[in-house]
């Protein structure tokens, strides 16, 4: 896959995407079901032809990059919560590279929840709780944890909190995908303007949104 600002650009938004559903949830108990989808199928998405491919399509990355462009406009306090939370998957994502044993274990969990894809579907409750249970045994091992904050009565429901981490696994494959694809802190600091115009320019192709 081509390294370059388009495709870092297509896994920052997926970033931004699976963020900006968990703010979603946390606050209402509901989000945009076919980006949930394009989100969670990212997961699964291991040895993907194309980066446009591991959303299942740009049209699966849509709310993503909607959300980038607002983030990277004139409105740092609206895009603050959702910068917030994509740090800290940067954050984490780099801390699993460095941990082999938590590396080799989201492997092959997600491998084998993968063919429970083929009996149930994508988002299936069984498939989503499975997932938020490598979150749960993984990632939520480190000391540093992500906060999430919302509606206390949303968060007190189950089937929403695994969805959330389901949704955080996803938004650390796609910061993965990210540091691949040459994606670095530098660039979000002193590349906005560029990756904003990039991510403008993949929603004006309509053929493939």
């Amino acid at each position: 896959m081509q390294n370059d600002y388009h495709n870092s650009t297509i896994a920052l938004a997926g970033i931004i995407q699976a963020v900006s559903l968990v703010r979603d949830l946390a606050q209402t108990g509901k989000a945009d079901e076919a980006s949930f989808q394009s989100s969670i199928h990212s997961i699964f998405e291991t040895d993907p032809k194309d980066i446009n491919s591991v959303y299942n399509g740009l049209h699966g990355i849509r709310c993503g990059l909607e959300n980038l462009i607002q983030i990277f406009s004139d409105n740092p306090k609206q895009s603050r919560p959702l910068m917030r939370y994509a740090m800290s998957l940067i954050h984490l994502q780099k801390k699993i590279t460095r941990t082999n044993q938590v590396l080799n274990t989201l492997k092959q969990r997600i491998q084998q929840t993968k063919k429970q894809v083929e009996y149930f579907s994508l988002t299936h409750p069984v498939v989503i709780a499975n997932l938020a249970d490598i979150y749960l045994n993984t990632i939520s091992t480190f000391r540093f944890r992500i906060m999430i904050w919302g509606n206390s009565r949303v968060l007190n429901t189950p089937e929403v909190m695994e969805k959330i981490r389901a949704l955080l696994l996803a938004g650390i494959r796609s910061a993965v995908l990210w540091r691949q694809m040459g994606g670095s802190r530098l660039q979000l600091l002193f590349s906005r303007a560029k990756i904003r115009a990039t991510a403008e320019t993949i929603l004006q192709q309509k053929e493939h949104v």
